[in-house]
């Protein structure tokens, strides 16, 4: 008894290749520059061009709660929060526009916007 017919095998090929395609076009794409902006109490502190990153930098942040970036070449993170829950540090790297990461006892935000001049995004057009 076979398990798999000719179909399936055919199936099997062209949603591989499909997939390959897809992973391609993912690679390909044009990066997008990228803008990180710290807000801390809804204002902004500092808009760092990661992009133009060069070297890792520690941003130590004031306030109640002792907050600490981490900025490299291409991503930011929490590195280190007094906060009782740590979950800004959790969070992990950002890398790409549209991602954030927020602190909410020390209330600090951080989030990745688009370097580029257009105004149109996924949602908007």
């Amino acid at each position: 008894m076979r398990l798999l017919k000719k179909q399936d095998v055919v199936l099997i090929a062209i949603l591989l290749a499909l997939a390959g395609c897809l992973a391609a076009w993912f690679q390909l794409r044009p990066v997008e520059e990228c803008i990180a902006v710290v807000e801390q109490n809804g204002q902004v502190i500092r808009r760092i061009d990661l992009d133009r990153q060069t070297q890792t930098e520690e941003l130590a942040l004031g306030g109640p709660y002792q907050v600490k970036l981490l900025v490299e070449p291409g991503a930011i993170s929490f590195f280190s929060s007094a906060c009782p829950d740590k979950t800004c540090i959790r969070t992990g790297k950002l890398t790409r526009p549209g991602q954030s990461a927020v602190c909410l006892p020390a209330r600090v935000s951080v989030r990745l916007e688009s370097g580029g001049t257009s105004g149109f995004d996924g949602v908007t057009g």
